[in-house]
């Protein structure tokens, strides 16, 4: 007999299986309520509040594949074969129209509502909704899946072997998202970054000329945007490139050597000019530094037009008050031209306070002068425009 923790319960058995009753779909769509509404304050427009439920009209034709512990479910994810439906939005929202023309539309997977409860995500919850969802596109034989990545989540993405492939997208319920792609039997690139689908891959007939095809037709978009896959020097001196320079406001006083560990926990962001970057009112946890280009603060005035705030460069820093408040984005930041982002959580700066808290309290300190005059500019304006009528 092993030896159990006695500080600890044994994880209970967990199962995998298809959401095949109106039951079990029904509690899927109510674990996908929990996360998005109720935890991450999203305001979808499928969601119903009375019932605490979220669905929307792409689940009838979706398998919906979930995690359950023999009383609830615990993980759900879906999964929408192209030879079942392949919607309009769909086509349009990842820009698919090339990829159609060499790709049959049975060979290809959009993955979506990766969903964990929170007290089951140091668990193997994950693993199985990742294994079962994987295991679910290779069964149909398609080789290729599709997912619009919350910038939070990039990380894990690109460690479970996707890549991205598009321009941001403005989804009009999430906001900012990067449209990424897995291409499932690319076995190399599987091994190389380490994903937990490489070994499943081997339970497959793996085709060499998909990944051949991917990289050729996406080499412009599929660059790795964490130190991890990059590699922590070339990662270093990529950003170095960028940002360690006196016009960094966020690390101003914070020595070198902490710039380094606290730049590998962050995510490179690409936008191209005119892409929404932060919305008003979307919720959010990150903030951002330009590393390249530059991007616009703008806000809509009651009077209905909209006003630029501010104008960022190299340097600048944005999405503080995410960190330091948990109110809704109170501006949007659009791109002006092709930019760069460096993009921090408010996790990692939680973290940071306990492992390096001077570099903390000293970037603290830097954020907290940039929203003293970020203050002293709103007030300006408002004194400018003069008493409401």
């Amino acid at each position: 007999m092993n030896a159990v923790d006695p500080g600890k319960s044994p994880e209970p058995a967990l199962r995998v299986a298809v959401a095949e009753t109106a039951d079990e779909r029904e509690a899927c769509y109510r674990l996908r309520y929990r996360i998005y509404v109720d935890e991450m304050g999203k305001r979808p427009a499928a969601a119903d509040h009375t019932r605490k439920s979220y669905s929307d009209s792409h689940d009838k034709k979706a398998t919906l594949l979930y995690v359950s512990d023999g009383n609830e479910v615990v993980a759900s994810v879906r999964n929408t074969w192209g030879a079942t439906a392949l919607p309009v939005e769909y086509v349009e929202r990842y820009d698919l129209e090339g990829v159609l023309a060499a790709v049959p539309k049975q060979e290809l997977m959009f993955s979506s509502y990766l969903n964990v409860a929170p007290e089951w995500r140091q668990t193997r919850a994950m693993g199985l909704a990742l294994e079962a969802a994987y295991r679910h596109i290779r069964t149909n034989g398609a080789w290729m899946t599709f997912v619009q990545g919350n910038p939070a989540l990039v990380p894990m993405y690109e460690r479970m072997g996707f890549r991205r492939f598009r321009p941001n997208i403005t989804d009009p319920d999430f906001g900012l998202r990067l449209p990424m792609a897995l291409v499932a039997d690319d076995v190399q690139h599987l091994s190389r970054v380490h994903s937990p689908f490489a070994r499943f891959a081997a339970d497959y007939t793996n085709d060499a000329r998909h990944a051949q095809w991917f990289a050729q037709t996406f080499s412009a978009y599929a660059q790795p945007s964490i130190a991890r896959l990059m590699g922590t020097d070339e990662f270093l001196r990529y950003v170095a490139e960028r940002m360690y320079t006196d016009e960094n406001l966020l690390f101003r006083g914070v020595d070198k050597d902490d710039i380094d560990k606290i730049v590998q926990s962050g995510v490179i962001l690409r936008a191209r000019g005119g892409e929404p970057i932060v919305r008003t009112g979307d919720p959010g946890t990150e903030m951002f530094t330009v590393l390249s280009g530059a991007a616009e603060v703008r806000k809509r005035a009651k009077s209905g037009q909209t006003v630029v705030l501010q104008t960022l460069g190299k340097g600048h820093i944005f999405g503080e008050m995410a960190l330091l408040s948990p109110h809704r984005r109170t501006a949007d930041v659009v791109a002006l031209n092709d930019v760069e982002l460096l993009m921090l959580s408010k996790d990692f700066f939680e973290k940071l306070m306990t492992t390096a808290p001077v570099a903390a309290g000293r970037m603290l300190w830097n954020l907290a002068v940039t929203l003293c005059d970020r203050l002293h500019v709103t007030t300006d304006s408002l004194v400018a425009e003069g008493p409401a009528s």
